[in-house]
């Protein structure tokens, strides 16, 4: 996958011309542009990149990319992938299309990404201190994991908060009616000791991060 990446930048930035800047939504319209022309591969290379930035359309057009196989192989457990990482936005064409997608696959491999994806919402937050991601955890402890989770949904809601995400104080509230009340004093307990530890003891650089 490391390999792939690099090859996927490497043809993206040579792609440009040598004095071209463009902010992110210029090269998404760059990346619809090369589509609508029938560039495809091209096209893929802009939305894999913007994806990995966290830019939500692109990551919609990721996962319908993989899908139908344009620009790239299709590969339906990727299309899942982004399709659930896209849902966490909150995009209703993402959301209505994960039971078409998931369809086509086994429970296994449904399994399997669906695995992958709370992992790596926490790594995306332990390394860059992502509030986002956080509370994209939550939601989809809340929402979207095979195994609903409320406890793991109101302890990731109760860090992002605590990140200045305050819209989730509504959600994390509604999951704690799920959870007895002693449960919920240990469950603030850990979510001040991830927030304290991430805040303060993780050395890594505080930057914004990619999902």
């Amino acid at each position: 996958m490391i390999f792939f990446r690099i090859i996927i930048c490497f043809f993206f930035f040579n792609s440009l011309n040598a004095d071209e800047i463009l902010g992110d939504e210029e090269f998404y319209d760059k990346g619809v542009s090369l589509y609508e022309k029938g560039s495809f591969d091209e096209s893929f290379i802009v939305f894999f990149n913007l994806a990995e930035k966290g830019h939500n359309d692109s990551i919609f057009n990721l996962s319908n990319m993989y899908y139908e196989g344009i620009g790239t192989i299709q590969n339906y457990k990727l299309s899942l992938k982004y399709c659930w990482l896209c849902a966490l936005n909150g995009n209703k064409r993402c959301i209505e299309k994960l039971d078409k997608i998931k369809n086509k696959l086994t429970e296994n491999v449904v399994q399997e990404i669906a695995d992958q994806i709370p992992q790596l919402l926490e790594k995306n937050f332990v390394e860059y201190n992502n509030s986002k991601s956080a509370f994209k955890l939550g939601f989809w402890f809340e929402n979207f994991s095979p195994e609903i989770d409320y406890e793991q949904s109101y302890l990731w809601y109760s860090v992002s908060v605590s990140g200045g995400i305050y819209r989730a104080m509504k959600l994390r509230d509604r999951v704690g009616e799920e959870i007895e009340a002693e449960k919920i004093v240990e469950l603030q307990t850990k979510a001040e000791e991830i927030l304290t530890k991430n805040k303060y003891f993780n050395q890594r650089e505080k930057t914004e991060g990619n999902i």
